[in-house]
């Protein structure tokens, strides 16, 4: 009878332990997905800037996949606010290839993330050894 209870004591705790990851993980993703700081356009690229720069040192792949992302989420805001420019189908395209490039970024980053949660801190991407 005693098994059966820390059994279920057992299950009840992967059951919470999960659905916390599984909230951190949405958390996560709308953080990453969600609007631009409103931080100036010219100030982020300054920021990335400096990470590109600071890479030269220290390189770490998710700091500077989160300045992409920023860059990009504000040149979508941009060209979306600017709606009158869109008229063409080339400026579709972009729009839309923009947007692809974020979602995979942002894919990316979570992928990295669970990677430094298992407790990894270098990974091999495009054949190089890279720190998270």
């Amino acid at each position: 009878m005693s098994r059966n209870i820390s059994r279920e004591k057992n299950a009840e705790r992967k059951r919470q332990m999960k659905q916390k990851l599984t909230t951190a993980k949405h958390k996560l993703k709308k953080k990453l997905r969600g609007k631009p700081h409103s931080i100036s356009f010219h100030y982020q690229l300054f920021l990335y800037r400096q990470e590109l720069r600071r890479a030269n040192t220290d390189y770490s792949y998710l700091r500077l996949s989160r300045a992409k992302i920023m860059l990009t989420s504000e040149l979508i805001a941009k060209n979306v606010n600017t709606g009158s420019k869109l008229n063409s189908l080339d400026d579709l395209k972009m729009l839309s290839r923009e947007v692809q490039f974020k979602k995979r970024l942002c894919t990316q980053v979570e992928r990295l993330e669970q990677f430094r949660e298992l407790g990894l801190t270098d990974v091999v991407l495009n054949g190089k050894r890279t720190a998270l």
